[in-house]
């Protein structure tokens, strides 16, 4: 896990509040929705999330074990962006190889310094025509 567990359990129940409005609409972020694979109960994750083709690449800053992330894998879920809400239609775990090209340079190199590895690839399915 790149991030210590005291910082994701710390941001979980603070810095997402505060965060979750700007992500709703700031380029480069997103709000992911998911329910609870055990309580069922429902959660937003704010995050920046970066276009690849179609998808959208979301760093694992705190490893492919955070609990949204398990949460996305087993249920799915919708993503949330400044042009709307829309169902995942899947997602995988990705790594550097396949998420880099739609990293901004700066974000590469923190991502770099924090060590980060893992990548959620989220998949929307396509607009009806």
């Amino acid at each position: 896990m790149p991030l210590p567990y005291a910082i994701a359990r710390f941001n979980k129940r603070v810095t997402n509040r505060f965060i979750e409005p700007i992500a709703r609409r700031a380029s480069g972020f997103a709000v992911v929705h998911h329910a609870g694979r055990v309580s069922g109960t429902d959660y937003s994750t704010p995050v920046n999330a970066f276009a690849l083709g179609d998808d959208l690449i979301v760093a694992l800053t705190y490893g492919p074990i955070a609990d949204w992330a398990q949460n996305v894998l087993a249920g799915g879920g919708q993503i949330e962006q400044s042009l709307g809400r829309h169902d995942i239609a899947s997602a995988e775990i990705v790594d550097r190889s396949i998420a880099w090209p739609a990293l901004p340079l700066v974000v590469r190199g923190a991502l770099r310094i924090l060590r980060v590895t893992d990548f959620l690839r989220l998949s929307t399915p396509p607009p009806d025509l």
